[in-house]
């Protein structure tokens, strides 16, 4: 997607009742306007190295190590990689109400933003590990309920597997489609006993 496209499409807005739509929203966005924004996101800025050699100091060798490489040594490619973290922190505080971005605003990084808004709005990494369970229970025993038409059931089906793949819970199609046919006949056994 071209920038001049994107730039035309708005962040999506913070929501925190609606948290799991925003996130899958907003990763949408961030793919979309740099895809190494998610690599970001994941692993931390890019923070460009530089290596000091091994040394001694009186008879202990001191071994070789990488440390921080002074800002104004960067090059330039250095400092476009620099400057993604920045942008994405942009991209991050744009989105945010007042409240939360008052919660958000000291973070460092945009990883550091993006982790605390989780755990605010997910919990915990198990909190997070529970609700994937209960969600993956849920699947398991997921059937029609009698009053149910299929619009709804599908529906509520959907919304389930949804909610399972923003905790990296991912069904193979043909397994959803088992599935599917399993709650599908079962109301229609139930409709078949309704006009018995």
């Amino acid at each position: 997607m071209s920038s001049q496209k994107l730039s035309s499409i708005k962040i999506p807005p913070f929501n925190k009742e609606h948290y799991s739509l925003w996130k899958k929203k907003m990763l949408i966005f961030i793919k979309a306007s740099n895809p190494m924004y998610l690599d970001i996101l994941k692993h931390g800025p890019f923070i460009p190295m530089i290596e000091i050699g091994e040394s001694t100091i009186g008879t202990e060798i001191v071994p070789a190590k990488h440390v921080p490489k002074d800002p104004s040594k960067y090059t330039d490619p250095e400092k476009e990689k620099v400057a993604l973290d920045g942008h994405l922190q942009l991209i991050i505080c744009e989105s945010m109400d007042f409240n939360m971005y008052g919660t958000v605003a000291h973070c460092t990084s945009a990883k550091k933003m993006w982790d605390l808004i989780e755990v605010l709005c997910e919990g915990t990494t198990e909190v997070r590990k529970n609700k994937k369970q209960i969600l993956v229970s849920q699947y398991e025993a997921f059937m029609a309920q009698p009053k149910e038409g299929i619009t709804e059931v599908f529906e509520r089906f959907n919304k389930l597997i949804n909610e399972l793949k923003l905790y990296d819970k991912h069904y193979e199609t043909e397994e959803l489609n088992m599935k599917h046919m399993s709650w599908s006949c079962f109301k229609r056994d139930l409709f078949k006993q309704s006009k018995d």
